[in-house]
């Protein structure tokens, strides 16, 4: 074979190689494209549809109604969307300014690797292994009015204790809330420690020949240098502020005033209503992004990214 045909020969090869790389590429992007499509772009864009629909006896028709009917509930307290809000909200309050906060001194002290801190590093991350189903009902079983938590307080009171933690409206809440922060420590601290560790060596011993203490070490050397991690958490946590209903089915289905936004929609749907329940997440779909896209210009505007 000449030289002619052998360049002949090895760019037919190639062109082949790349036809097939070409296909076996949009192959895989086809299957990205298309869960796209089906299940991002043609339901948002469906549920904007339904937010301006009604079903009536006549039949499907355009509507003004479901926000109407919105606008009006969330100012009545006697229904259950103004107490979905502002719960939604009580979780978002707790799980940003204080599970996020304790996780990053948990995530710090497992760093410092303190007497137990892998003993430690398996309890908090322990609930993220279990199921929540199982975790509810272990959960329900310590608060239940007969259960050990109870005993205990019976125990360090020299009184008997007898609180309904679930079912009684004035602890329900907070019960949950407290699941939410226990059980909310397993991931930030793998996150948190992980970017921790990223932090180079020389940094850390710097700081220590400049004697500085751990609380200066904290929050002038670490949390500037994992900013990037805290401020996604943050971001992240925002963007699901109208959509998190935390363990609340679980552990009431909305019951007892435990009812939150996202369990609201969910049970709506359930129920099989449609239209309402999207004219809710177009209300605040207009709130909520403004509201994480300034979250995120705070974040960026706190501290500069540090590249190590």
């Amino acid at each position: 074979m000449s030289t002619v045909q052998q360049k002949v020969a090895h760019s037919e090869g190639f062109r082949k190689m790349r036809i097939r790389r070409t296909i076996f590429i949009c192959g895989m992007l086809s299957i990205a494209v298309l869960n796209f499509l089906v299940f991002w772009l043609y339901v948002n864009f469906n549920s904007i549809l339904m937010a301006f629909q009604q079903q009536t006896s006549k039949g499907l028709i355009w509507t003004f109604n479901n926000f109407t009917r919105f606008f009006r509930e969330v100012r009545m307290s006697d229904f259950e969307i103004g107490l979905g809000i502002k719960n939604s909200v009580l979780l978002y309050v707790v799980g940003n300014f204080f599970t996020l906060p304790l996780s990053l001194l948990f995530a710090y002290y497992l760093y410092k690797k303190v007497p137990l801190a892998g003993f430690f590093r398996v309890i908090f991350f322990l609930p993220s292994i279990i199921s929540a189903a199982v975790l509810v009902t272990v959960f329900k079983y310590i608060v239940m009015p007969s259960g050990p938590l109870n005993e205990f307080l019976s125990i360090i009171t020299g009184r008997e204790i007898y609180v309904e933690w679930v079912v009684d409206e004035k602890y329900s809440m907070f019960t949950i809330l407290f699941y939410c922060v226990w059980t909310g420590f397993g991931g930030n601290i793998v996150l948190l420690t992980g970017a921790i560790y990223r932090i180079p060596e020389d940094v850390m011993e710097y700081g220590k020949l400049d004697g500085i203490g751990m609380t200066r070490e904290l929050i002038n050397i670490i949390v500037p240098l994992i900013w990037p991690t805290l401020s996604t958490l943050l971001i992240c946590n925002t963007a699901g502020l109208f959509t998190s209903s935390g363990p609340v089915l679980l552990f009431t289905e909305g019951q007892y005033g435990t009812m939150t936004l996202g369990y609201f929609i969910f049970d709506q749907v359930q129920g099989g209503q449609y239209y309402y329940p999207a004219a809710i997440g177009l209300v605040f779909t207009f709130i909520g992004v403004p509201l994480t896209l300034f979250v995120k210009w705070l974040c960026d505007r706190t501290f500069e990214d540090v590249a190590y």
